[in-house]
């Protein structure tokens, strides 16, 4: 007995150890991941700040890049005049570097947000670049008798950033990359022909007395205001690179400085026209796909003699289609996408329309009921004056509007309702065999998505519980339609009440069918 008390406090005693251990054990693990979860402060790569950040620094290297050449090419040797701007400048450019510095990066789809990796990455990369850009050259003055603007020509190291700045908003941009390619060959030209002016006034400069008027083009070019230089060096500029420049040079310096202007010139528009002819060539892609499309279409129905009527109806159709932007079928434009990236695009484009629809009001906020839905959607496009459901049809899909207009028609043709984007119609015939109460026209271009039967069906399998919920709801709904009609047929009011409680007891033998068709396919799985 003495043993087995013994025995009994040890084993209680080893419990309680393994117990604190493993509390010990947990308080650990929880201290390890709470200290893990406090990341170092980093700046997200391509977060609102960081994209702001990126558009102040783009235009502090165009100020750069316009205002420092011009000071050393026009000799505006004023230190005093920008001195302000020089130093809000180089403050900008430092902070910049620790901006990027700590702002996270990219491996193969990972987010890097560890501090020292972070730094790796920039030192190995921009840093040397942007290091040598804020190198202060102005402490050299004190060895040089006065202030010249060349001192600050290492801030234009600063201009390699800017393809660094175009790939950044090519990839968060809506704009075409082919508009974004002509922006920057376009920017590229007028740069280079203001670095060509500033050079070409240089020039003038340097030689003095000897710089004639068949190279200037205008005489006593040194004596006019700044605007007149500037603009005369300009136009230079650009009229010797395309090669239609009619000035003469006479000195060495002169001759040199326009030979290497004109194969500059020659080697960029050479390639800049190239480019460009190419990119509008991609921007009208689409139209001409379109165009070869048309043409075929049109050939066909020729061939097959299609009524002028009818081939006129096809001809707006795809028409419509295309000025809509919806010239591509949809299914096919994002069957690239992984199935998770393609069901959210469908949610975000349609949910909400279904969240209105009265018969799935409990089931709003079940997102995985909404998101089956959705999947099932598909879309369609109707022509105006076109019919899409004729009263007395035997209903078996549910529509949703996403743009235009369609009337509701009485018998005599006349428009009692018109409904609009983001309305429906059909909803009863998800549930039962019922007949079209009246008839639905297109108004104008319709983009409509449908909901069949069959479809909804399979949802429903799949969600037993909210299937009841609907059901309960489609037939208070069913019997309110009933109740309408019954009170316009007041003339005929046995006639009435007998129709009444023949479609309830239709709408009662459909839900007892469904749910003997559902036990047999329960038992039979």
């Amino acid at each position: 007995y003495q043993r087995r008390v013994h025995g009994r406090s040890r084993m209680k005693a080893l419990r309680s150890c393994f117990r604190s251990s493993e509390t010990d054990a947990v308080i650990n693990i929880a201290e390890n991941d709470t200290k893990d979860d406090k990341e170092p402060f980093v700046i997200i790569q391509e977060n609102a700040f960081r994209n702001r950040w990126d558009i102040l620094i783009f235009c502090v290297v165009v100020f750069v890049g316009l205002v420092v050449p011009m000071r050393i090419g026009f000799k505006l040797e004023s230190f005093k005049e920008w001195i302000a701007f020089d130093i809000l400048v180089d403050l900008l450019l430092i902070a910049d570097i620790f901006v990027c510095s700590i702002t996270t990066y990219e491996v193969d789809g990972e987010m890097i947000k560890d501090r020292k990796s972070i730094r790796n990455n920039y030192l190995k990369g921009w840093f040397i670049m942007d290091f040598l850009s804020i190198l202060p050259l102005e402490i050299f003055v004190v060895f040089l008798s006065s202030y010249t603007p060349l001192l600050r020509s290492n801030r234009l190291i600063r201009m390699v950033r800017l393809t660094y700045y175009f790939s950044q908003w090519e990839k968060v941009t809506s704009l075409k990359p082919s508009v974004i390619r002509i922006f920057k060959s376009t920017f590229v030209i007028l740069f280079l022909a203001h670095f060509i002016g500033c050079g070409f006034f240089l020039v003038i400069i340097i030689e003095g007395p000897e710089a004639t008027k068949d190279f200037t083009g205008t005489e006593n070019i040194t004596e006019k205001k700044f605007g007149s230089q500037y603009i005369r060096a300009f136009y230079w500029s650009f009229v010797t690179m395309t090669g239609y420049n009619n000035t003469n040079p006479h000195t060495q310096m002169e001759t040199l400085f326009s030979i290497f202007v004109t194969m500059v010139g020659i080697s960029l528009f050479a390639t800049i026209i190239g480019t460009v002819g190419s990119l509008v060539t991609n921007l009208d892609s689409s139209a001409l796909y379109f165009r070869q499309k048309m043409d075929g279409i049109n050939d066909y129905m020729k061939y097959k003699r299609i009524p002028q009527d009818l081939q006129n109806e096809v001809r707006n159709y795809y028409t419509y289609l295309w000025k809509s932007g919806k010239g591509l079928d949809k299914n096919k434009v994002l069957d690239d996408l992984p199935p998770y990236l393609k069901n959210k695009m469908s949610v975000i484009l349609n949910s909400e329309i279904i969240k209105k629809v009265p018969l799935f009001q409990q089931c709003k906020d079940d997102t995985e009921f909404i998101n089956e839905i959705v999947k099932c959607l598909k879309p369609r496009v109707c022509l105006p004056n076109s019919f899409v459901v004729r009263k007395g049809e035997v209903g078996n899909e549910m529509f949703f509007i996403s743009r235009g207009e369609l009337n509701v028609v009485s018998d005599d043709d006349k428009v009692v309702f018109t409904l609009k984007d983001g309305g429906f119609f059909g909803e009863i015939a998800l549930i039962y065999d019922t007949k079209r109460t009246a008839s639905i026209v297109a108004r104008t271009y319709c983009d409509m998505f449908v909901l069949t039967k069959d479809d909804f069906k399979k949802v429903m399998k799949k969600f037993p519980v909210q299937s009841k919920g609907i059901k309960e709801i489609a037939r208070l709904r069913f019997q309110s339609i009933v109740d309408a009609e019954k009170n316009k047929e007041s003339g005929k009011q046995p006639e009435a009440d007998h129709k009444g409680e023949s479609r309830t007891e239709k709408m009662e033998e459909d839900d007892d069918d469904d749910q003997e068709k559902e036990e047999k396919e329960d038992s039979t799985g």
